[in-house]
C-alpha cells in the first residue's frame, strides 16, 4: 500500500436536512439534524485510509471536546495524527450544512482552529512528507499552510494533488509544480476562466494547465462522466457508476481520498480514476461524510461490477 499524506481541514459538522433551502430572510424548520465528524482534509484522510493507505495527517483541532473526540475517531479509522496540532483556547472547526430532497446541499463553513495552522508547523513535518509517495491538499487551511507543503513535497520526491475546494483566490498558480488537481465542474470553470465541457477541450486545457504548472487536471461532473486532461500521458474519460443518491455531502471528498491511495498503490492513473469514480458514487448513498465512505471490499466489488456492465455494454 502506498502511503499518502493529507494537508487540510477538520471539522465537527451540523447537518440539517430540509425540504428546500431557505431564501433570504426566512426561516425554515429542518426535518432532521445530526452531528458528524468532517472537514475536507479529514474526510479526504479517511477515505484514503478505507482503502488501506498508510496516511499521516496534517492539520489543526481545537481544545474542545469535539476536537478530543475527533482526534481519537482519526486514531480509529487507521489515520496518523502526528501532525495535528491542538490549539489552546480556540475551537475545532465546525461546517453547518444544508441538504435538500434532492440530495444538494449548501455549506457554510467556520474555520476556527484550522485557521491556526501554520507554514512552520507544516515545515516541521517534513519528514513525514518525504515517506510520502503522495501529498494532497484542499483550501479550508491557511494558504501559506498549503503552498508551503505543495513546495517541500515536489524535491522530497512526493506527488503533489491539490484539491482547490472551497474555491479561494490566492494560490500561486505556475509557482508550484502540481502532479494532480482535482476540480468539479464549477471549479474547473473558476480555474479556467471558462467551462470544462467534454474532451474536445484538451486543446485549450493543456495550455492553460502547461502555464499554470499542473500536470493533469481531473475534472468531476456530478452524475457525468469525469475527465482528465494530461500533459504527460493519455487523456481519459471514466463514467460513474449510476445510483440512487441521497446524500451528496462528501462525496468529492471521498473521490479525492480514493483516488491518492489507489494512485499511491498503483501509479495507474486509470485504475485510480476508476476506483475513486466508483467510491464517489456509493458515498452518495448513505448519509453523512466520514459514514457514507464505502471500504475497499465494497468499492472493488463495486468497481468489478461497473467493469463487467461496461463490457457487456
Amino acid at each position: 500500500m502506498g502511503n499518502v499524506v493529507v494537508l487540510g481541514s477538520l471539522n465537527f459538522d451540523t447537518i440539517a436536512r430540509v425540504d428546500a433551502f431557505p431564501k433570504p430572510g426566512t426561516t425554515i424548520v429542518a426535518r432532521d439534524l445530526t452531528f458528524r465528524l468532517g472537514g475536507k482534509g479529514g474526510n479526504q484522510a479517511v477515505a484514503a485510509a478505507r482503502q488501506g493507505a498508510n496516511v499521516l495527517m496534517i492539520g489543526s483541532l481545537g481544545d474542545d471536546s469535539a476536537g478530543a473526540a475527533y482526534l481519537e475517531v482519526l486514531k480509529r479509522r487507521n489515520v496518523r495524527t502526528d501532525g495535528v496540532y491542538i490549539r489552546k483556547g480556540m475551537p475545532t472547526g465546525t461546517a453547518m450544512i444544508c441538504v435538500n430532497d434532492q440530495a444538494e446541499n449548501t455549506i457554510v463553513v467556520g474555520l476556527a482552529a484550522n485557521n491556526a495552522l501554520t507554514a512552520d508547523e507544516v515545515r516541521d513535518q517534513q519528514q513525514w512528507i518525504a515517506m510520502g509517495t503522495i501529498m494532497l491538499a484542499q483550501f479550508e487551511v491557511p494558504m501559506e499552510a498549503v503552498v508551503e507543503g505543495l513546495k517541500m513535497a515536489k524535491p522530497l520526491g512526493t506527488i503533489t494533488c491539490l484539491n482547490p475546494s472551497p474555491w479561494r483566490e490566492g494560490f500561486p498558480w505556475g509557482e508550484v509544480e502540481l502532479d494532480f488537481v482535482i476540480v468539479n465542474e464549477h471549479e474547473a470553470e473558476q480555474l479556467f476562466g471558462q467551462p470544462v465541457e467534454s474532451m474536445g477541450d484538451i486543446g485549450w486545457i493543456r495550455e492553460k494547465t502547461t502555464a499554470m504548472g499542473i500536470n493533469t487536471v481531473i475534472v468531476t461532473r456530478g452524475a457525468d462522466s469525469t475527465l482528465a486532461f494530461s500533459n504527460r500521458g493519455p487523456s481519459l474519460e471514466v463514467p460513474t457508476m449510476m445510483v440512487n443518491a441521497v446524500d451528496s455531502v462528501g462525496a468529492g471528498d471521498c473521490f479525492a481520498g480514493v483516488f491518492a491511495a489507489r494512485w499511491a498503490e498503483t501509479r495507474m492513473l486509470e485504475i485510480a480514476l476508476r476506483a475513486a469514480s466508483v467510491a464517489g458514487s456509493l458515498a452518495t448513498t448513505t448519509e453523512g461524510a466520514q459514514e457514507s465512505i464505502p471500504d475497499r471490499d465494497t468499492t472493488d466489488q463495486a468497481l468489478a461490477a461497473a467493469i463487467r456492465d461496461l463490457m457487456l455494454g
